[in-house]
């Protein structure tokens, strides 16, 4: 059972935003990701958003730390740190990530994790609802290929998860800590050696989640996942959750999404419920679609966040979503996509609804 709801969604646990939704309201975002640097320490031949980084562009703390106060107070429930480039290259992150929680938002962290360090880990990892490390690897060599490091870079990012684990258990926090391989040609076959490699880690689950190419990405990775893929992940899956002290999580279902390029509805109603901030400061509706200005509703050094989430921009750009937008355009298996799913359910209302 995956009970982090990989392949699913969790707007059932947040109703009363839905019943808003449903009531034609613009409402606030429950969840936004926030991107604080455009720069990465590493060049991951599957970077989604490679096309929008900037090494010069990093958020400003004081800025961002008073708009994560103004969107707790608006309700907004969650913040994501990942993005444009590597969050822990801002030289002030503990105290973003320590801002968000003390606005009342839960906090979570999207990392390569390099850089990590037991100080570092012992700051933050409190703060935490949840910590993913991306990995895709099991050996030196692959994660080289991969990640375009040095492969001395994989004992390294070894090393930090072994901190992050060790803080955890030392201060019995509550933090969830993820391990994600994404799967790739160039390391599926090196999918075992990462479950050797973490299966005795103390980390809590290890996800095998399928690539969804980016529709704007410079990158030449793809992959023309088959049958005999999902047969040799699941049997690997099978073999190791028996013996192993982790969650194993392959998300089976996406994979055969991405293999049919599947979409489950024809309107993007998910656009409320979430939204981007790029290291530049701009607030974007999706962040698929960075550097459109159909998405793009405000600044969060020129705008308040009460401004950004009720202003005449959004509002036209969650009509521009669920009226105008060619969602084949649009990145097979993006965030929202089960979301998705789910309001458009709600909105084709049946006949007889009270005979449930």
């Amino acid at each position: 059972m995956d009970r982090y709801r990989f392949d699913s969604h969790k707007l059932f646990w947040h109703l009363d935003r839905v019943r808003e939704w449903q009531e034609h309201k613009i409402i606030a975002p429950i969840y936004i990701e926030i991107s604080p640097v455009a720069r990465c320490n590493h060049q991951c031949s599957y970077c989604a958003l490679d096309f929008a980084r900037n090494g010069s562009t990093v958020i400003d703390t004081a800025v961002l730390c008073e708009k994560l106060r103004e969107m707790g107070q608006l309700n907004v429930r969650s913040v994501m740190f990942a993005g444009e480039g590597e969050p822990l290259l801002h030289r002030d992150f503990p105290m973003l990530v320590k801002t968000t929680r003390e606005s009342g938002m839960d906090v979570a962290l999207s990392t390569n994790g390099t850089l990590g360090n037991y100080e570092l880990w012992k700051t933050i990892l409190a703060h935490l609802s949840w910590i993913r490390f991306s990995v895709d690897a099991g050996t030196p060599e692959v994660y080289s290929r991969v990640h375009r490091v040095h492969r001395d870079v994989f004992a390294q990012t070894l090393s930090s998860i072994e901190e992050a684990v060790m803080i955890k258990k030392k201060y019995a926090l509550s933090v969830t800590m993820g391990v994600q391989f994404l799967i790739l040609q160039d390391n599926i076959r090196d999918i075992e050696n990462a479950l050797v490699q973490f299966s005795k880690s103390g980390i809590d689950y290890f996800v095998l989640k399928p690539f969804s190419r980016h529709p704007l990405m410079s990158g030449s990775s793809d992959i023309v996942y088959t049958e005999e893929h999902l047969s040799y992940i699941q049997g690997l899956v099978q073999e190791y959750s028996r013996s192993s002290n982790m969650d194993i999580i392959f998300r089976k279902e996406t994979m055969r999404i991405y293999m049919e390029k599947a979409r489950g509805y024809t309107r993007c109603h998910a656009l409320p419920f979430w939204g981007y901030i790029s290291s530049s400061g701009d607030f974007y509706t999706c962040s698929v679609f960075i550097k459109h200005k159909e998405f793009l509703t405000g600044n969060i050094y020129e705008n308040t966040m009460e401004e950004i989430f009720f202003g005449e921009k959004r509002r036209k750009s969650i009509e521009y979503g669920e009226e105008l937008l060619d969602i084949k355009e649009c990145r097979v298996n993006c965030r929202m996509a089960r979301i998705n799913e789910f309001l458009q359910t709600l909105q084709e209302k049946p006949e007889h609804i009270n005979f449930i």
